[in-house]
């Protein structure tokens, strides 16, 4: 007995569909770890960013949120980053116990040691070494933050 053609082609278009997805849903997977972020430890580590510095004029004491509410304008400086960058988290009461991911913008606090370089360079792509930490509440603006022991200019 000759089984119908539209047995088959059910059938056929079932597998058909079926190799579909499974190659859209490979397509549209992460090709390699390489475009996820780089993650960093908190201090004492080191650590070494490359972006845009920039600086930005934003509410400061005493509530940090609002000039409408008598905030007093401080001067923030920023690294936007050339590539977002995660947090790893440090043991359970440590001040850094909080994991960030895709942290593209980041808070460069202000250091006796670097704001001549830091001022000197607003504008410019730089690469800051110093630590990471976790904001505290007041005048931390991300998530993460950056305590500078060097800027250099991106050659």
């Amino acid at each position: 007995m000759k089984v119908p053609d539209r047995a088959l082609g059910s059938a056929g278009l079932i597998m058909l569909l079926h190799a579909s997805f499974v190659t859209l849903s490979a397509a549209s997977a992460p090709a390699t770890l390489a475009a996820a972020d780089s993650c960093y430890h908190y201090r004492p580590a080191p650590v070494s960013l490359t972006g845009l510095l920039v600086q930005r004029r934003m509410p400061g004491p005493p509530h940090y949120d609002s000039f409408a509410r008598g905030d007093r304008p401080v001067m923030v400086d920023f690294l936007v980053l050339d590539a977002p960058i995660c947090t790893i988290p440090d043991y359970k009461d440590s001040p850094n116990s909080d994991a960030f991911q895709g942290q593209d913008t980041i808070q460069v606090r202000r250091a006796e040691s670097t704001w001549r370089d830091v001022s000197r360079l607003m504008g410019s792509r730089v690469v800051v070494t110093g630590t990471l930490s976790e904001w505290a509440l007041g005048p931390d603006r991300t998530p993460v933050v950056l305590d500078p022991t060097g800027v250099q200019p991106l050659k």
